[in-house]
């Protein structure tokens, strides 16, 4: 586990993701989101799926899944 989450750490930073965006995306605050990302907290399936296909599409799909039109 924690190297899955190491390595999810990595696409959000190669990406070009903040955690503030990948924070919003997901309906965290960026508190929640960094202890998950740590392991102090269980990210859900749901939450690591959303992370990757947000760390596919990098900063731009960041910006589409924040709800601001």
């Amino acid at each position: 586990m924690k190297e899955e989450l190491r390595l999810l750490r990595a696409r959000i930073n190669l990406s070009g993701l903040t955690r503030k965006e990948a924070a919003k995306a997901l309906y965290l605050s960026v508190s929640a989101l960094n202890r998950k990302l740590r392991g102090d907290l269980r990210l859900t399936e749901e939450e690591r799926a959303r992370l990757m296909a947000l760390t596919a599409r990098g900063r731009e799909g960041g910006r589409d899944c924040q709800g601001d039109a």
